[in-house]
């Protein structure tokens, strides 16, 4: 996880006076601080004690597991550390999707132009953290959804200057625009001219008006419910407004990952999205030649976590070409340091499969050689 002194660091000096600050209170998680950024605030779960305590709890159990999160944690989760952690896990090159990047993000409020100042910082500190170990870290490039414009030109800069194998996508809708809106055509036209992927990867912070999570959070056990819902639903709506949308006819070169939402919904979503096309598609202002599902076979992977025992079951009904994996490391809910063998491990699926999902299909969506 990133250092909170990134964007003092990083940030240009026009926007210096906006660099995120963290507030931890006493009792809070340390992986859920109240981010502020000039009069906003960013965490809607940070003010709620009740989650804070569910947070630390998650985290004591992380550090029981394995003595390197003493280690990275001590170290900032400095790049060093971050590849004796593939090592530990035996991975060979890792995309980093940045964590307080997405948070610092997730504010409808945000003014366009510091949103797009704050991604060009991340960017540009991630490039030089992955330079620790160029051919093992890669990383996705983060952009503000709140101008397309300025989107597109920080995803042009990010791969073309900086090296970024992807580009980060935000599943929920900011101040009201879908990702199937028309004003987000520039983006998803730089982002096909550029070959790589937009990878949609949902942020735990609960703090754009449109968030699943927002309906539980002063609820019992909001925290599980708003966790189990979130990141799925947001991602099948996501690729919804893509395929059905109409977005991944216009860009047939446009590749999607949907990550960190699990994969088991993935097969009645085709089929619920085809049902519903061939009912209500005839009618409906954007025309697509073909069935959502066809998209997403024709351009789209999906993330399976690395223990996630329906896997077996999404194998047999959509097959193994468009699955990837991720371990979520080091964010406390993850496996690590087993996610690998967790996955190595999983019945009903095919060595053949496993190493498909491990290597070939992740170096496919990624361009990598």
């Amino acid at each position: 996880m990133e250092p909170d002194d990134l964007w003092v660091r990083y940030l240009d000096e026009p926007f210096k006076s906006f660099a995120p600050t963290f507030t931890r209170r006493t009792e809070n998680a340390s992986n859920q601080p109240l981010i502020r950024i000039g009069d906003l605030e960013i965490g809607e779960m940070s003010k709620r004690p009740h989650t804070a305590v569910v947070g630390k709890d998650l985290q004591r159990r992380a550090f029981t597991r394995s003595p390197h999160y003493e280690v990275a944690h001590a170290r900032g989760y400095d790049a060093a550390s971050h590849v004796q952690a593939m090592d530990i896990e035996g991975i060979d090159v890792a995309i980093l999707y940045g964590t307080r990047g997405r948070q610092v993000q997730m504010h409808d409020d945000l003014e366009p132009r510091v949103a797009d100042a704050l991604a060009r910082a991340h960017n540009t500190w991630t490039y030089e953290y992955c330079q620790y170990a160029p051919t093992r870290l890669k990383f996705a490039a983060q952009v503000a959804f709140h101008d397309p414009v300025l989107a597109a030109r920080e995803a042009r800069r990010a791969v073309r200057e900086l090296g970024a194998v992807a580009v980060i996508g935000n599943p929920n809708p900011i101040n009201g625009r879908h990702v199937h809106d028309p004003e987000l055509e520039p983006l998803w036209e730089a982002i096909e001219e550029l070959g790589v992927p937009v990878g949609f990867h949902p942020t735990g912070q609960a703090s754009l008006r449109d968030d699943i999570a927002r309906r539980y959070l002063d609820h019992p056990n909001g925290r599980v419910i708003g966790v189990a819902g979130r990141n799925p639903v947001e991602l099948m709506f996501a690729f919804a407004s893509m395929a059905a949308g109409g977005v991944l006819e216009r860009h047939p070169r446009l590749r999607c990952a949907f990550l960190e939402g699990t994969c088991g919904w993935l097969p009645w979503w085709l089929w619920r999205l085809d049902e519903a096309w061939e009912k209500f598609g005839p009618g409906s202002d954007v025309q697509i030649s073909g069935l959502p599902s066809e998209y997403f076979y024709r351009q789209c992977y999906v993330a399976t976590d690395a223990d996630e025992k329906v896997l077996r079951h999404v194998v047999e009904a959509i097959g193994d070409d468009n699955i990837v994996v991720s371990t979520d490391y080091p964010h406390s809910d993850g496996l690590f340091p087993e996610a690998i063998n967790e996955f190595v491990a999983l019945e009903g699926v095919s060595d053949k499969t496993k190493t498909k999902i491990l290597w070939d299909n992740c170096a496919r969506l990624y361009a990598l050689a």
